[in-house]
């Protein structure tokens, strides 16, 4: 009995002496237990800013918070002999200004696909082509819109016109879709994403006629003129219209030399243009300023806007 009690007395003091080791502030090398009370509290697991605390995973797109302000601006712009460009710098007085590092495209297209990949870019295109994937500006607290663009309250804004010769004019197919464009259905389209010329328009009737137009120039008239195409052939099924696009400068000037039927333009006549062409607005648009949908910024100024397009602000957080 003696024995058996000694053993268990053996077994007791064995466990507790194991239970006391288990205890220890040091692994067994001098330095602090990973899981004790003595850890580090400056290590990044106890840093509440510190990247592996961070909740949202690496590839999430950064919230406006976020948004650094102090990057360069990417400014990207039309080139020249653009209509858009044209507008533009004329009504911001950027005029020949433009600030050296500006990008150039070509097309609207490549405008609204850098400002959409990039998100330090500002840039600028027709209101009747924006998307959900960039971001109009407010402009001296003005929304570019239907209503502002048409009560002139939204200082960003032109017209829509198509260029022809005295001898195109008299041709009975030119004149024809020209009757069309300005007639009550061809402003309904011109309503749908731009705005119509203000005053009564007519009824269109089909005169009945064959043959082939070819009408080119500004990419920014290019969607409304592609339209106005598809609605003219719906009521005249034996006339063919070629469109194709280059900018406001060829459509003036391939107008000009009897390569067109008709010219599209999203600025007004020179005055040496209009000694052989007439022009005739077929809807008014609106230049809007877009940045990427990250930016925190909603609106500027228009002295804002012409400060960053002639590279006297290069950083967001120069901004006031």
């Amino acid at each position: 009995m003696k024995k058996v009690t000694a053993i268990i007395l053996a077994s007791l003091m064995a466990l507790l002496m194991l239970a006391a080791c288990g205890g220890s502030d040091t692994d067994g090398t001098g330095s602090p237990a990973q899981n004790g009370a003595a850890a580090d509290p400056a290590s990044p697991a106890n840093d509440p800013v510190s990247p592996a605390n961070d909740p949202a995973p690496a590839n999430d797109p950064a919230p406006a918070e976020n948004f650094d302000a102090d990057r360069v601006i990417a400014v990207f712009t039309r080139e020249d002999g653009s209509g858009t460009r044209d507008a533009f710098v004329n009504i911001t007085g950027v005029g020949d200004d433009m600030y050296i590092e500006a990008v150039v495209q070509n097309e609207t297209a490549q405008i609204l696909t850098s400002v959409e990949t990039n998100e330090t870019a500002i840039g600028y295109v027709s209101v009747g082509s924006l998307s959900d994937d960039v971001k109009a500006l407010l402009i001296d607290g003005i929304i570019p819109s239907d209503a502002t663009i048409m009560d002139g309250s939204y200082s960003l804004q032109r017209p829509f016109l198509v260029a022809v010769t005295d001898e195109k004019k008299n041709d009975p197919l030119v004149q024809d879709f020209i009757d069309f464009m300005l007639s009550a259905e061809g402003q309904e389209l011109s309503a749908s994403r731009w705005t119509s010329v203000p005053g009564t328009a007519p009824a269109y009737s089909p005169a009945g006629l064959s043959g082939t137009l070819k009408v080119g120039g500004s990419t920014s008239v290019e969607p409304l003129m592609q339209r106005m195409k598809e609605a003219y052939i719906a009521h005249n099924p034996d006339v063919e219209i070629e469109i194709s696009g280059g900018g406001s400068g060829t459509g003036i000037n391939e107008a000009t030399e009897g390569i067109l039927d008709i010219g599209m333009s999203s600025r007004n006549l020179r005055d040496n243009e209009k000694e052989a062409l007439t022009d005739i607005a077929i809807a008014l648009d609106g230049v809007a300023i877009i940045v990427n949908i990250a930016n925190p910024i909603n609106e500027m100024t228009l002295d804002q806007v012409r400060e960053i397009f002639v590279g006297d602000i290069t950083r967001w957080s120069h901004l006031n």
